[in-house]
């Protein structure tokens, strides 16, 4: 049976928002998401790593609204930064274009340290 909920850890690590993501981002867990990272994403001088590490699946929505996030972070010179992606969903991204649009790190401390010298 394929996983329906989306689990979403968020912890402060010297003024980085670590945001932990485990279950699918699709239609089901859309909204959940969206809910969790609007007050983080978009505020001038917000530091945010979404953690990838656990994220099973992601839709199509889920993929515009990660653009969505990095356009408004690009545009309050605010940091959002996608760590730890599947070699599966990175082929997506790279196959939909979006790997240009993205700031995506391979690791999860690699993106925090990217964050820190914002």
């Amino acid at each position: 049976m394929a996983e329906t909920t989306l689990d979403i850890q968020i912890e402060e690590l010297q003024g980085v928002h670590v945001v932990t993501v485990t279950g699918p981002l699709d239609s089901v867990t859309y909204d959940l998401f969206r809910e969790k990272m609007e007050p983080l994403v978009g505020t001038s001088s917000s530091r945010v790593v979404l953690d990838c590490t656990h994220l099973s699946y992601v839709n199509s929505r889920g993929l515009t609204l990660l653009a969505r996030y990095q356009r408004l972070a690009a545009g309050t010179l605010s940091f959002f930064g996608i760590a730890a992606l599947s070699e599966r969903i990175m082929r997506a991204i790279e196959l939909l274009g979006l790997a240009k649009l993205l700031t995506l790190y391979p690791t999860v401390d690699e993106a925090i340290e990217a964050a820190r010298s914002v």
